[in-house]
């Protein structure tokens, strides 16, 4: 037998996550903010707040000196995963000045400062020519701007694309290269035009790198002292001292620069480099694979 939140409308259900995101991270709900934030009536939103004390009626009461309902000491979700990532996600999203897509729902934003980086220019007709290949399973002649010092004049090559992938600040498209006769990742922002489609030459199926998952096991640099060394435990919710991560042999050129694990100690600061990888000579291997 279904619930009673199980038989809830879409609409509704929205409108009720909202309700406990606002409750659990600011500590309180008014009728205006459904409102505003979802375009519906004020009986309306008067009804989803009824319903939402129905089904959750230790989470929240009325304060009438704030004209809001409040959150109690007792609170506990039942809709969602109130997890920091959560909130952090749409604070993100709320402070950037880049193109947003969903409509936040914060309605008290504490001071914030995102690190500014650099956009990379990515053609929309481009991009979009990517996607059609990689949805129709075709290949594609790309004008591709090449940093390869033998070679630095814009050419046209074709390949076979089947993701996007991103590195943690640029966009590549994983596509089989019809020249190198191997996968590769090329940066969408060098893509600078594109031309015909065609039979692709291989598919996602056969790129090995990118269907063969490697663990990569990290610990606490060996040389920081005990204090530092649990420090790192608890911000990784390291258990027994190590962290596992399953992460696409494709990927682990990124993992390993984007988390400075290429990075050799410095001397007499190894907190500068707070984690190493425990099995670092298969993890070469691994990525020699790739």
């Amino acid at each position: 037998m279904k619930s009673a939140v199980d038989k809830i409308r879409w609409g509704t259900e929205r409108r009720l996550e909202f309700i406990e995101f606002r409750l659990y991270w600011e500590g309180g709900v008014r009728r205006g903010d459904i409102t505003e934030k979802f375009g519906v009536s004020t009986p309306q939103a008067s009804a989803d707040l009824g319903l939402y004390q129905k089904l959750a009626a230790g989470n929240l009461v009325y304060d009438s000196s704030e004209k809001r309902y409040v959150s109690t000491e007792d609170f506990k979700p039942i809709f969602l995963d109130l997890k920091a990532d959560s909130y952090l996600a749409h604070l993100h999203d709320a402070s950037g000045d880049r193109v947003r897509l969903t409509d936040s729902w914060m309605g008290e934003v504490p001071s914030t400062a995102l690190m500014p980086v650099p956009n990379r220019r990515v053609k929309s007709d481009v991009l979009r020519a990517l996607i059609r290949a990689i949805r129709e399973k075709r290949s594609i002649e790309i004008l591709y701007q090449s940093m390869n010092k033998e070679n630095l004049d814009k050419a046209w090559r074709w390949v076979s694309p089947h993701s996007l992938v991103n590195d943690g600040a640029r966009w590549h498209v994983r596509a089989f290269c019809h020249n190198r006769r191997d996968f590769r990742d090329f940066l969408l922002s060098r893509c600078d035009a594109t031309k015909s489609f065609g039979e692709a030459e291989s598919d996602i199926d056969n790129d090995v790198a990118w269907n063969e998952l490697f663990e990569v096991q990290l610990h606490p640099n060996p040389s920081l002292n005990e204090v530092q060394r649990r420090g790192v435990m608890e911000d990784y919710e390291m258990e027994n001292g190590n962290l596992s991560i399953f992460i696409k042999k494709a990927l682990l050129f990124y993992f390993e620069k984007n988390l400075r694990l290429d990075v050799p100690d410095v001397k007499g600061n190894p907190a500068a480099t707070p984690l190493k990888i425990l099995n670092y000579e298969e993890f070469k291997i691994a990525m020699s694979q790739s």
